[in-house]
């Protein structure tokens, strides 16, 4: 079950066109500590932007959020947004490995996403981003992006 969360942005969000979605992209938030989807919204807002940039957020404990409208223009790979769903993970996988609830829910939501968007690639942030480790060298990539 994905959690409707209903937030307040700042700006009026772009429409994404769901037929131009070549991308799912898989990101962490690089933070160990517990926080929330609500904690990302913050955060994003504080740095100017109209609120969360990801289109999901994953709990460390398995819980599903929606974050920014699947059918808006994300905010979380610069040059993809337009064109690609963003889905961030709780946690700092360079540092950490993640726990079966919370890969268990990433494997269900990614099932979804691969039905609405048949065609699309899942990839890493750090694929189209140089310099970028994200989702981080723990990440289970394998687990998640397999059909």
């Amino acid at each position: 079950m994905i959690h409707q969360t209903h937030l307040t942005f700042k700006n009026e969000l772009k429409s994404r066109i769901a037929g131009r979605t070549k991308y799912i992209i898989l990101h962490h938030s690089e933070v160990t500590a517990p926080h929330t989807l609500e904690d990302v919204h913050r955060w994003h807002l504080n740095k100017g932007w109209a609120g969360i940039g990801y289109h999901y957020f994953i709990s460390k404990d398995g819980e599903i959020y929606e974050g920014r409208p699947k059918d808006t223009v994300g905010a979380h790979t610069y040059g993809y947004n337009d064109n690609s769903v963003g889905v961030c993970f709780e946690g700092n996988f360079d540092r950490e490995e993640m726990g079966d609830r919370q890969l268990n829910a990433g494997i269900k939501l990614l099932c979804r996403l691969r039905q609405d968007y048949s065609d699309a690639t899942i990839v890493r942030h750090g694929q189209l981003v140089k310099g970028k480790s994200c989702p981080g060298r723990h990440f289970p990539f394998d687990k998640l992006s397999e059909p």
